[in-house]
């Protein structure tokens, strides 16, 4: 079942196994006025996709249970969520960030975060 979202926020999913990298990237965007939900690696991120339908995707590459290029490729497959943004947030270089771009990422950002050009980022990738 799909929330309700607050009025006019935009709602991002944030699925990073780091604590506290998914905490920073919570709070700046919470900061930011957007709602955020929060999973800790790729099946149950791509549960939330599919149950919460949120307006953008941020995720880690690496994680266990199911890495962001496996949550990317079953995005793009799934006919309800496909086309919904997805922000790949990494710290292994720009080849790494590459790869994930091929594989239907929209952008993304290195680690550790750089606060403004990640919002920047964001607002771009959720104006569409």
């Amino acid at each position: 079942m799909i929330e309700k979202r607050a009025e006019g926020a935009k709602r991002i999913l944030v699925v990073e196994d780091d604590d506290v990298a998914r905490e920073l990237v919570r709070l700046a965007l919470e900061r930011n006025g957007y709602e955020v939900l929060v999973a800790e690696d790729g099946v149950r991120g791509y549960e939330l996709a599919l149950q919460q339908r949120p307006d953008l995707i941020v995720t880690d590459v690496s994680m266990p249970a199911a890495d962001g290029v496996h949550l990317i490729r079953r995005v793009r497959d799934t006919a309800a969520i496909a086309q919904t943004p997805v922000l790949v947030i990494t710290g292994y270089g720009t080849g790494n960030a590459t790869f994930t771009l091929a594989q239907g990422a929209d952008a993304y950002e290195p680690k550790p975060i750089a606060p403004q050009s990640f919002l920047a980022t964001v607002r771009r990738l959720l104006q569409g």
